[in-house]
């Protein structure tokens, strides 16, 4: 018999709540966080009865590909390699995604430089998250420099990351993988009156094999106009940043724990996180990547990952 766990996870952005309701389930097994239950605008058990939702069998098999790409505004190449990973995702948008890291290796930052009171680069675009990857990424794994990226974290040819020239193969690699390890499906539920709203996905084990799971949820904001250094070192204030990583939903950069080595295939999580949009930010510019890798000791490949709309 198939266990299914539910998992609530206080995943807003908001630094102070107003209040919280402890929230009750009739599943098996049940962790409980405090969610932000004041965003939503009514009755929370309402909620809980009428809007939580009940999500379907997924006959899902195929794998998507997670294209991370390591960049700086103040890297002139990394225009380039914008427009490959541009290229590549719209060839397949519907299984290829995109999450913009503004971070060096290691804690340099030197292609992040900005001065806030300038009259040019004066865009911070680092988070905590994409900083502690350029941190955890800058011995043994290839990521030396920007531009740079990889695909679903897979080592290829004794490498995780590559420069731009090798991410189509590396993505038709993964696009190609018929042995899926896990399944995701999700539901956001948007509130206009609180600005914010609740993000619930379903995660679903399809291997036998003992893999550790942890699962991430990405903030990504679809596009932005701001600074950047072009290939021949002039500044353009003009130009577009698209799929520009603002960190992980609950500040967890490697995520929270999802299935266990011993997990039964067949097993089935849910986490839910609420969400409050950031002053500034437009939600319709705005979207989810969730993601689940292998957690074993010296791997973090992405062993899957769809792509949520706020709405």
């Amino acid at each position: 018999m198939n266990n299914f766990s539910k998992f609530l996870l206080f995943g807003t952005l908001v630094v102070s709540l107003m209040s919280c309701d402890k929230v009750e389930f009739p599943y098996e097994q049940q962790a409980t966080i405090s969610l932000d239950t004041n965003l939503y605008p009514g009755v929370w058990q309402d909620y809980l009865d009428n809007e939580y939702p009940q999500f379907p069998a997924n006959t899902n098999d195929l794998r998507n590909a997670l294209l991370e790409e390591y960049t700086g505004h103040l890297c002139n190449n990394c225009p380039t390699a914008a427009i490959v990973a541009k290229s590549i995702h719209e060839a397949n948008p519907s299984r290829v995604f995109v999450a913009k890291i503004h971070a060096d290796p290691g804690s340099l930052m030197s292609f992040q430089q900005f001065n806030p009171n300038g009259s040019s680069f004066y865009t911070d675009h680092t988070n905590p998250d994409g900083i502690l990857y350029g941190i955890e990424f800058q011995n043994g794994f290839n990521f030396s420099g920007n531009p740079s990226g990889n695909v679903s974290r897979k080592v290829f040819d004794g490498k995780l990351f590559d420069l731009s020239g090798t991410w189509q193969t590396r993505v038709a690699d993964i696009l190609a993988d018929s042995d899926l390890k896990v399944n995701i499906q999700s539901e956001f539920n948007f509130y206009a009156a609180t600005n914010g709203g609740f993000l619930h996905a379903e995660f679903e084990k399809l291997t036998s094999d003992e893999v550790p799971m942890k699962a991430v949820v990405y903030v990504i904001q679809d596009s932005l106009v701001d600074w950047q250094l072009m290939p021949n070192n002039t500044p353009n204030e003009f130009y577009t940043h698209r799929d520009k990583h603002l960190g992980s939903i609950d500040g967890n950069a490697f995520g929270v724990d999802l299935f266990s080595p011993d997990a039964a295939l067949g097993d089935k999580i849910i986490l839910d996180y609420s969400y409050a949009i950031p002053a500034g930010l437009d939600k319709d510019n705005m979207h989810f990547l969730i993601y689940v890798y292998d957690a074993s000791p010296n791997s973090y490949e992405i062993l899957q990952v769809i792509k949520q709309d706020i709405e």
